[in-house]
């Protein structure tokens, strides 16, 4: 027995329940830790597509708005008070149809006041023509009167001076036929001026009664009955009309980097946001010279015409329009992400360059190699003779036998192209050589002369080659390893590129993935290594 002065010292001990709760946490941590910094495998999966035939579309993409191709403003050349409006929106109305009227009283009053004066002119001028009735019977009396006294003047029965009065009577009665006839043109003319005047009193009548200059549909009214109009300096507008809305005109607006590519005729794909799952076309007719500048950005203003059979599209709808300018169909194409890819590294690879004779080699050539960029650029690519393609290709004695006339053939065709400046037949020569080297070389020895023919058209790719393709590179995946395949690009919409080269339909292009540059990660939990780090490989 213990003494029962001493206490014994007793450890405080965790429930049982405890301790298996800290252990199965202790175990979680351990096992995500574990899983979190596991050695992950050097591969990652490529992302693939296949190469397909199909069509490529080439287009320029803008925003427009739909208008009618004839809209007329309906307005009143008077003014005056509006009596009746005949017409709403929407209205189908035919030339010629009364639309609206002002009240005519004031215009017909002055119509009958011009023809009260016409009245009273006519009646002046019949008293200023009885008046030359008068004048001439006068005048006749007084020749009658002058011709007897010259007679008996002459036979000595009447002194001379009788005579002279005579023939002064004679004048003054001349004279009086003249002023009566000039009063009764003067009349003519008056009335000839209330005429005209009464005339234009008449078509102002006539323009309180608005009709439509067309057949067509309303499809602005801004005018009510007991509006006041008033035409002072301009003809106000009171409604506007739409000719024929079975065609709309799409007016679109082309940003200036753009509108050198769009012409007349060119077909039009375009959406509204009020039926966002039909496609509507049309045709480019007018492409505007007059620029439109704004906030800084300079556009032009293309219009285009559509049929609009069920009357959906309405003036003033917004088109998000597509103005097609090339498609090409039944091509090889792939995504454009495989000519964008290129595997782990490819970038710090040497590049590979044909030179022209007398530029310091080309293939056939002295041997190039690789040469050393001055100022911290790093190395740059060099000119590549026939032995520094041997050995890139890793060419045995053998081969390379075989290969030194494909090189000399090569190089004369070259320096003959260059020399001439035709660059295209210089490509094609080295093409040539390719080819007939290509069946000399072992497997991966094809795969190396691939992997180079791509670098160097990638490098050497121009604009303005045959057709306007360009040069380009896309990897095909095979035997699960990237191959370069040299190819010509063309068309793109976007999504799809246009190519030709060796590829045929259901090749798998490379589009992303691929293997990842190695880092290292510490762990968390340290011991071993450096400070109790754990370098895992990502």
């Amino acid at each position: 027995m213990k003494p029962t002065g001493a206490r014994a010292l007793r450890r405080p001990k965790l429930p049982r329940p405890a301790l298996i709760g800290v252990a199965v946490v202790v175990l979680a941590l351990l096992a995500v830790v574990g899983w979190q910094f596991r050695p992950k495998g050097d591969e990652t999966p490529y992302r693939t597509a296949a190469v397909e035939h199909g069509a490529i579309t080439r287009t320029v993409s803008a925003s427009g708005v739909l208008e009618p191709l004839v809209t007329v403003d309906v307005g009143s050349q008077i003014s005056g008070l509006i009596r009746e409006v005949h017409v709403d929106f929407n209205d189908q109305v035919r030339r010629g149809q009364v639309l609206a009227e002002i009240d005519p009283q004031t215009y017909e009053s002055r119509v009958a006041q011009g023809q009260a004066e016409i009245a009273a002119g006519t009646a002046a001028l019949a008293t200023t023509q009885a008046a030359v009735r008068e004048a001439q019977a006068r005048l006749e009396v007084a020749r009658a009167d002058y011709d007897r006294k010259r007679t008996l003047v002459e036979q000595n029965i009447y002194a001379p001076s009788v005579l002279e009065q005579a023939e002064a009577a004679y004048k003054q009665a001349q004279a009086g036929v003249a002023s009566a006839q000039a009063q009764v043109a003067q009349q003519r003319a008056r009335i000839g001026q209330s005429q005209a005047a009464l005339r234009a009193q008449q078509v102002d009548l006539g323009r309180t009664t608005i009709t439509s200059p067309i057949d067509g549909v309303v499809v602005d009214r801004q005018v009510e009955p007991g509006q006041t109009v008033a035409a002072s300096l301009q003809a106000p507008i009171l409604f506007k009309i739409a000719q024929d809305l079975s065609k709309v005109e799409v007016k679109i607006s082309v940003d200036e980097a753009d509108i050198g590519q769009v012409r007349e005729g060119q077909q039009v794909r375009f959406t509204v946001d009020a039926f966002p799952d039909d496609n509507f076309t049309g045709v480019v007719t007018q492409v505007r010279k007059q620029p439109v500048t704004e906030s800084n950005v300079t556009a032009y203003v293309v219009m285009a015409v559509a049929e609009n059979p069920q009357g959906r599209l309405l003036p003033g709808m917004t088109a998000n329009a597509d103005i097609i300018l090339e498609e090409r169909r039944g091509v090889m194409k792939v995504p454009a992400a495989a000519l964008r890819w290129t595997p782990d590294g490819a970038q710090q690879q040497q590049q590979v360059r044909i030179g022209p004779p007398g530029m310091g080699g080309g293939f056939g050539g002295p041997p190039g190699g690789m040469r050393q960029g001055g100022g911290g650029q790093g190395q740059r690519a060099g000119l590549m003779g026939g032995q520094a393609m041997a050995q890139q290709l890793g060419l045995d004695a053998g081969q390379q036998k075989k290969a030194e006339p494909i090189f000399a053939e090569m190089r004369e065709k070259t320096r003959a192209a260059m020399g001439s400046g035709d660059r295209e037949a210089a490509r094609k020569a080295r093409e040539e050589a390719f080819t007939k080297l290509e069946a000399i070389l072992k497997p991966e020895q094809k795969t190396k002369l691939a992997e180079l023919r791509a670098r160097m058209a990638s490098f050497g790719g121009r604009r303005g080659g045959a057709g306007g393709f360009t040069s380009g590179v896309v990897y095909v995946l095979r035997d699960g390893k990237p191959t370069a395949v040299p190819v010509q690009i063309g068309a793109t919409d976007g999504a799809f590129t246009e190519v030709r080269g060796p590829l045929k339909a259901g090749d798998q292009v490379i589009t992303g993935g691929g293997p990842k540059p190695k880092v290292q990660a510490r762990s968390p939990l340290g011991g071993g290594g450096q400070g109790g780090a754990t370098r895992v490989r990502l």
